[in-house]
């Protein structure tokens, strides 16, 4: 959308056989389009939270290599 830096807060709060994981992202206009921008995000946060969790668990990174594409190769010389 557009360049706008964003606050994001995550916080964990034990509960009696789990954690709860809160996503707070920050700084949106509350909005049609703020509210739009947001809902699209459900999908990145719920993926970043199943990586979490898988590497929390079990150590396994499920994000390595992932964005590999969003790498800009190096300019040679």
């Amino acid at each position: 959308m557009d360049d706008l830096e964003l606050l994001v807060e995550i916080t964990l709060e034990a509960k009696a056989d789990n954690t709860v994981v809160t996503v707070t992202e920050k700084s949106r206009n509350n909005d049609e389009a703020g509210i739009n921008w947001l809902k699209g995000n459900t999908e990145g946060w719920a993926n970043f939270l199943a990586c979490l969790k898988a590497y929390i668990e079990y150590g396994i990174n499920l994000r390595k290599g992932g964005f590999d594409f969003m790498i800009k190769p190096k300019e040679e010389k």
